[in-house]
């Protein structure tokens, strides 16, 4: 009897035994079937999508279902600023979170991130490493966590937490074991994606040097050229604003030559003195900077920030030089996304910056010669005008309302610039005419008339010894003909006349209605712009006549 009654207790501890064993084996079962439904999820995941925000955001969304947790977070590093930012982020206020960063080593996720270490807090008010800021901030009371790195080889790229397990619970081991699924796809994900976004941005950049390259090979216009620059500079830094300034020797200053930003135009009115603010620093010492903290650089020109209303945060500026000799600085402000400037930010504003000082230099050159010669024709055009008393600054005002009327056309800068040495230069045949019918005070006879008829004929033979000049030698010819055909010297009609010889010839006739002769007084200028419309399809291009009398209508009233 005491054997049977030994036997029976050992069947009941065997029966408990194979119990437990059956619990912990379902428990296990259930467990593998989370991690196969996992991995299906994770092959869906990777194969549906290539969008690494939602890559991520999926990712969140299986983990905190499958482990049942309230709300999450995948944070990455950003090695510019060594800090954590969140990538996504899930729960009732995860909104308020994208505005939020973690310096490596803060909080239970920066602590993840330094250590490399997994970690779970069963309650967070019992663990140093909480910093409770974030939660109080979004208002979000932070019960409990689980975080664990998210590696690739041995680089940690960021931490994926989650935080208060769902009924009032508490993550555990098979929490993190389910965690720990996800975080080598995840980090494989992250680095791929790292590694895409960087050689796509050094093609990016690649085919910026080459643009720029392409471009100061083919311009000599140097607003063109500055522009282009800050243009691609901005752009491929990723950066709110620019500028380039050059230098001017003699007063030994910088001068704000190109900007961008909304207050570009007042910041070019500023003049930055060799050696002051960070500009000013970077042509003394000729050396690159770079500034994470602007307002708090004993450098920086709190100037410019004054005069524009615009706050510089981070700055990169770069010397603009020729083989040794400098020519000015080129400086980006603000990244767009906060992020701090690094060192091949640096490299990149330098290279293009080297790229763009020699062209620069031509352009300037160029500029300076263009100058040289329009300054020429200018004296050359007075010198003229000397014979003529009663048309003293006749050709000045004839190119400044022959511009007034081309912008309005949108003719573009380069042709421009012949339109302004045609109307310069529109009446320089009158040196052949003869002085006494040029300065007679009262109405030419009709030989007289003959006679003034061909100064656009002398003017053409006199042009036609200046090479640089051979494109205007037809406007400057034709600016007397008629829309009609009843001008001179042609008799040419309509479209047959040069486009410019149009422009010309209403401007001519604007600034002879409107200015004082020897035989009649000025006309009102309301007259004087109402006749361009009384003449429009006799004397002037229908078409042109239009716009020049809205051009010259709104440049006087602007005046008034």
């Amino acid at each position: 009897m005491p054997g049977n009654k030994k036997n029976k207790i050992i069947k009941k501890s065997d029966k408990k035994n194979n119990q437990n064993n059956l619990q912990k084996y379902l428990e296990e079962i259930n467990l593998m079937q989370k991690k196969i439904g996992i991995l299906n999820e994770v092959v869906k995941v990777t194969s549906q999508n290539f969008d690494i925000n939602k890559i991520l955001g999926r990712f969140l969304d299986i983990t905190l279902e499958v482990v049942g947790a309230d709300a999450g977070s995948i944070l990455l590093i950003d090695k510019n600023s060594d800090t954590l930012y969140f990538a996504v982020a899930r729960g009732s206020k995860a909104e308020k979170l994208k505005d939020y960063k973690l310096t490596i080593g803060e909080g239970i996720a920066g602590w993840v991130a330094q250590s490399g270490k997994s970690v779970i807090t069963p309650d967070v008010k019992k663990d140093k490493r909480f910093a409770s800021k974030i939660s109080k901030e979004i208002k979000y009371p932070t019960k409990n966590i689980i975080c664990a790195p998210l590696r690739f080889e041995e680089e940690v790229l960021g931490v994926i937490e989650l935080i208060n397990k769902k009924g009032n619970g508490v993550f555990n081991e098979d929490d993190l074991e389910i965690l720990e699924i996800f975080t080598p796809y995840i980090g494989v994900i992250i680095k791929n994606a790292q590694l895409f976004i960087e050689n796509r941005k050094k093609i990016e950049r690649l085919e910026h040097l080459i643009e720029i390259t392409k471009f100061v090979n083919s311009t000599l216009n140097l607003d063109a050229l500055l522009n282009r620059m800050l243009e691609i500079s901005t752009d491929v830094l990723n950066a709110e604003a620019g500028s380039i300034l050059l230098l001017d020797e003699e007063k030994d200053e910088l001068v704000f030559a190109a900007a961008t930003g909304e207050k570009s135009d007042k910041i070019k009115e500023i003049r930055v003195p060799v050696g002051e603010g960070v500009v000013g620093w970077v042509a003394r010492e000729d050396k690159d900077v770079l500034i994470a903290d602007a307002q708090n650089d004993p450098r920086f020109f709190k100037k410019a920030d004054q005069k524009t209303k615009f706050k510089t945060k981070t700055i990169v500026a770069v010397p603009l030089k020729t083989k040794e000799k400098l020519i000015g600085v080129v400086e980006v402000l603000n990244k767009k996304d906060n992020s701090l400037f690094n060192e091949e930010d640096v490299n990149l504003l330098e290279a293009l910056a080297n790229q763009a000082a020699v062209a620069i230099e031509n352009a300037k050159l160029y500029e300076n010669l263009k100058q040289l010669f329009l300054n020429t024709v200018k004296s050359l055009a007075a010198a003229i005008e000397t014979k003529d008393i009663y048309t003293r600054g006749h050709s000045e005002r004839v190119t400044k309302y022959s511009m007034i009327i081309g912008e309005k056309l949108g003719i573009k800068a380069e042709e421009l610039e012949n339109l302004r040495l045609a109307a310069l230069l529109h009446d320089i045949g009158k040196i052949g005419i003869d002085e006494s019918i040029l300065r007679k005070p009262a109405k030419l006879s009709a030989t007289e008339f003959e006679e003034i008829k061909k100064h656009p004929i002398y003017a053409a033979n006199i042009l036609e010894s200046i090479p640089q000049l051979k494109e205007i030698i037809p406007v400057v010819k034709h600016h007397h003909e008629r829309y009609d055909g009843h001008g001179y010297p042609s008799a040419l009609k309509g479209n047959e006349i040069p486009y410019f010889s149009r422009i010309i010839a209403i401007a001519d006739t604007f600034d002879a209605m409107s200015s004082n002769r020897p035989y009649r007084q000025a006309l009102p200028l309301d007259i004087c712009i109402q006749e361009i419309i009384n003449c429009s399809g006799t004397q002037f291009d229908p078409e042109i006549a239009l716009v020049a009398h809205k051009a010259l209508k709104e440049h006087f009233e602007s005046k008034k």
